[in-house]
């Protein structure tokens, strides 16, 4: 059976930094995990790995659409089994590396072959709902029609409240808990190591943070989105919605400072980082390092490499 390690872990935790490590010690090849990366043009503010590094070790899953374009999870299943497909017939084993969970469950669940592609038509319908409605309306829907994924998210969470309804109205009304549950029947099976790294010291984590977008800002992280939005003026732009670029976005179409924007970076930051660890915490079959365990980690994945 094929072998896939999985490197998990919250924003800013050094997970590039380590596989690249990995990358010099094992005959591995790193596979992105990131819902931003895949983006072109969006470099600075997804901390996308810089061209000279990705000469050096390459990553897959990075750069493989336009601004413009919108990506699945479906999409990115289809894609991500043909990259380990490749990377396994030449020889090496895929490090899948990154912090998008919904990807990495989609992976860990056998993706989401039993879903349909959500439409714009029905996107615009929920939107619809949550507009006129409100989010605590949605969530009762959800809780109405599918108690058991309403139990799985917090009614607060808009994201994955909207996902929920959109899955169900693409689906002529399946419960997306059954939906989700039926992804196990048709698994890819591969020799995995799931390996989490959870943050024993929650600020320094958050230091890591600042030290982040202070490092973005110093490389141009401004003008990076000042460009893109030159380049593209006339069109919906998904990536410029995500945490950094729409806050960035926001400063430079004068609706708040610029303190304003770093604030509310690091806020919004803070709290991915917290439904990232929650998630790592509740995933069964990982192996849990600390931030400082780098040597641990690497003899873990020696001893996983190295087994029959």
């Amino acid at each position: 059976m094929n072998k896939v390690i999985c490197l998990m872990g919250p924003t800013s935790i050094g997970k590039t930094a380590l596989s690249i490590s990995l990358c010099e010690q094992f005959n591995i090849e790193i596979v992105s995990v990131d819902s931003v990366m895949i983006y072109k043009e969006f470099n600075i503010g997804s901390a996308k790995p810089c061209s000279l590094t990705l000469k050096k070790y390459p990553h897959s899953m990075i750069d493989i659409i336009e601004p413009w374009e919108t990506y699945s999870v479906a999409f990115f299943y289809r894609d991500l089994l043909r990259n380990l497909d490749d990377i396994h017939k030449r020889g090496k084993i895929p490090l899948l590396v990154g912090g998008s969970m919904m990807y990495f469950k989609t992976f860990l669940l056998g993706g989401l072959s039993q879903m349909d592609e959500v439409s714009s038509q029905i996107r615009r319908k929920v939107n619809q709902m949550f507009e006129e409605n409100g989010l605590e309306y949605l969530y009762k829907f959800l809780k109405k029609v599918d108690e058991e994924s309403a139990k799985k998210v917090h009614h607060n969470d808009k994201y994955r409240i909207i996902r929920l309804a959109e899955i169900y109205f693409s689906n002529n009304k399946k419960k997306p808990s059954k939906i989700f549950n039926k992804c196990l029947e048709n698994v890819q099976y591969y020799d995995t190591l799931n390996i989490s790294i959870i943050p024993n010291d929650r600020s320094l984590l958050h230091l890591r943070i600042e030290q982040r977008l202070e490092k973005m800002l110093n490389e141009g992280f401004l003008d990076e989105v000042s460009s893109i939005k030159d380049r593209y003026p006339n069109k919906d732009l998904p990536a410029l919605r995500t945490i950094g670029y729409k806050e960035v976005n926001s400063y430079l179409e004068d609706i708040i400072d610029i303190e304003s924007m770093k604030s509310q970076i690091l806020a919004s930051t803070r709290q991915l980082a917290k439904r990232q660890i929650t998630w790592l915490r509740h995933l069964d079959a990982t192996t849990v390092f600390t931030l400082l365990d780098n040597d641990n980690i690497l003899r873990r994945v020696d001893s996983f490499l190295h087994k029959n």
